[in-house]
């Protein structure tokens, strides 16, 4: 074991943050740690850093002194050094410096007169051999390596860090991390500042590495790839699932719906028991009516698993139903000081209801394109039209449309300020602004918080053409899928710049793409045009260009450059007889194991079934009174519960493969 987090407490001062926290990280592991926007995931990676300690509980953190190599990567670090791109991302190996600076010393007195040259070959062998262990003599082409595959030339290796942009001194810091974490690396949202072929690399990097990982992440699409287990931290409380993220998501949801079960059980319980109360605790049966009081008094409440309480749920309302053409762009293409980014688009029509995604590498021109639409910066050439009755709502990165003067309650009040106090109320709540955060002023809200008040603000206004400049910056995951379902769902057109491939996968219908000085357009959404989005372009000649040479048959003579093949005689040409298809040993092999796995999951689900049934029966004549059997069998109904849903999975995996086996 690495590391490890054992009935771990935190407290900031009132503020529990973590409760009862239990993580153990094991070697060949690659965790996704996700939750909410403070739900304790950095706090985690801290305590396991000695940045912070345990209220109650044990750590074992990943020491240098217990033989682990760790790198850890955070948007908040700085560069240890003044010097070089290079420099800084070596400046973590001191010891392999100076055991290279030793070696250098042993190796010339070696050649110096009357040395001792066996007390010299005898350390020059020790200090060689430490130098091997810390991979000295690989150390400086690894990092020339991955500084290259996170975006950086060779000729940027001498540049002084301090010259560096904000996005490029973080990829100089994972550069730094993975160098050094070796056996574990614990990374917080390592993909902010990486454009696609960046996140590719890394992304392939974390797949083949023999090193532990562990990555706080909301890129869903990121979790997916690389994903062996999934640390999920909610309300301060900790669970862990095996699998990535999709595979969580559907335990999730069953856990979800079985909870909803029991409380729905546990609620007629107790509605049961405090009517018997109520009838009888001043009559005949007071003694009893008091027992079942002391009953409910003590019994542990379930609390209502609020599904909604996990996306905020977004509705766009169109103030009117717009033409069939909501925008048209003709001849267009943007730039800056008169110089186009890219060649102008002839046309291109987008239609009520459609959803397109633009794409491309940072500074192609994506966000100026949908400025230019919103008509804060002039084209370089052509224009945009809107079609008849659009309304236009813009969401950009920087949040324009909020004043800087308001409350969160001013802002959507300003919108509509004919409105009762109590609907504008409700409506911040679905965007989870309650209590005293609706008097919170615009500049005190973090970048999470500006996103959700700024669409809210939209909302509010009614538009029936959307145009969304990275729209899930910032926000957690259950955020982004609120989001993801309200583009979904609404009625209009909408125009998304994102590099979220997850939200391009759900959401776009068609695709823009802004790359070397082209503007292409594709109908179809990310799964289908997935290479060609990646910026892939060899990958995608293999998997969409259709083979301009294909392999000719042997019977037939081979074409040659101008010359014409005659066909071949259907009288002069034998028909041979089809041979019968040979024996698929392997596959009938196949089709056998999955069919007794199959037959061993229905003979589970049918045992989880009988017993659940006896379960129910028992329950229902046991003496209410009771509470500490009924709780006891209560949690035995739940245990039985989750092991048939996960059994129903289990069943239905096993069938699926058995029917792909047998095609």
């Amino acid at each position: 074991m690495l590391a490890s987090l054992n009935h771990v407490d935190l407290r900031f001062g009132p503020q529990e943050v973590l409760k009862d926290v239990t993580w153990a990280i094991q070697e060949g592991e690659c965790w996704g740690v996700i939750g909410r926007n403070g739900a304790g995931k950095s706090t985690v990676f801290k305590l396991l850093l000695g940045q912070l300690d345990a209220d109650s509980g044990t750590v074992v953190r990943p020491t240098k002194e217990r033989g682990i190599r760790m790198g850890h990567y955070a948007q908040d670090l700085v560069p240890d050094t003044q010097g070089s791109v290079l420099e800084e991302a070596l400046a973590a190996f001191g010891d392999v410096e100076k055991l290279q600076h030793e070696m250098r010393e042993l190796e010339h007195r070696m050649g110096e007169a009357g040395a001792d040259l066996d007390l010299v070959m005898e350390r020059y062998q020790k200090v060689t051999e430490a130098f091997e262990h810390l991979d000295g003599f690989t150390i400086r082409a690894r990092a020339e390596s991955i500084l290259q595959s996170l975006g950086f030339s060779a000729a940027d290796f001498e540049r002084p860090v301090e010259t560096l942009s904000g996005g490029q001194k973080s990829r100089v810091m994972l550069a730094k991390a993975i160098l050094q974490g070796q056996d574990l690396l614990l990374l917080d949202e390592p993909t902010n500042h990486l454009d696609l072929p960046s996140l590719r690399w890394l992304e392939s990097f974390i797949q083949d590495t023999d090193a532990t990982v562990a990555v706080i992440s909301h890129d869903r699409y990121f979790l997916d790839k690389i994903a062996t287990e999934i640390l999920e931290l909610e309300l301060g409380r900790s669970r862990a699932y095996d699998g990535n993220y999709s595979e969580f998501m559907e335990k999730k949801e069953q856990e979800l719906e079985l909870l909803e079960r029991h409380f729905e059980q546990q609620q007629a319980y107790i509605k049961n028991q405090e009517e018997y109360i109520r009838r009888n605790i001043a009559g005949q049966n007071t003694k009893q009516a008091r027992g079942r009081r002391t009953h409910l008094a003590k019994l542990e409440r379930i609390q209502k698993p609020l599904k909604d309480r996990r996306k905020v749920k977004f509705s766009f309302p169109e103030t009117q139903r717009s033409g069939d053409v909501a925008l048209v762009l003709e001849n267009a293409s943007v730039g800056w000081g008169g110089k186009a980014l890219y060649a102008p688009l002839e046309q291109l029509q987008i239609k009520r209801g459609q959803k397109m995604g633009i794409v491309g590498l940072n500074g192609t021109g994506k966000s100026t394109l949908l400025k230019a639409i919103s008509d804060e910066i002039p084209f370089i050439t052509g224009q945009a039209r809107l079609g008849s009755q659009v309304k236009l709502g813009y969401f950009d990165q920087h949040h324009r449309n909020l004043d800087p003067r308001n409350t969160v309650f001013q802002q959507i009040h300003g919108v509509t300020p004919q409105a009762m106090k109590q609907d504008v109320l409700g409506f911040l709540a679905k965007f989870q602004f309650r209590g005293d955060e609706v008097d919170k002023p615009v500049t005190a809200l973090s970048g999470g918080e500006r996103a959700r008040l700024s669409i809210a603000t939209l909302i509010r206004q009614g538009v029936n053409l959307l145009l969304l400049d990275e729209p899930t910056n910032h926000m957690d995951i259950p955020s982004m899928e609120a989001m993801e379902d309200t583009i979904l769902s609404f009625t209009g057109a909408a125009i998304v710049v994102t590099h979220d491939r997850y939200l391009l996968g759900r959401v776009a219908d068609s695709l823009l793409r802004i790359h070397e000085g082209r503007a292409e357009f594709r109908e179809g959404g990310y799964e289908d045009h997935q290479a060609w989005v990646d910026l892939d372009l060899g990958s995608e000649d293999e998997v969409d260009t259709p083979n301009p040479n294909p392999p000719q048959k042997k019977d037939s003579p081979q074409a040659k450059p101008g010359s014409a093949v005659k066909p071949q005689s259907p009288v002069t040409t034998p028909i041979k007889p089809a041979k019968p298809a040979p024996i698929d040993k392997d596959k009938q092999r196949a089709v056998k194991r999955f069919e007794k796995q199959v037959a061993e999951a229905e003979a589970k689900v049918a045992d989880l079934e009988a017993k659940l049934a006896d379960m129910q029966k028992e329950m229902a004549a046991m003496d209410p009174t009771d509470w500490q059997a009924f709780n006891a069998k209560l949690d035995a109904q739940k245990g039985l519960e989750a092991d048939l849903a996960y059994a129903m999975s289990d069943w239905e995996a096993a069938q699926g493969a058995l029917e792909d086996a047998q095609r």
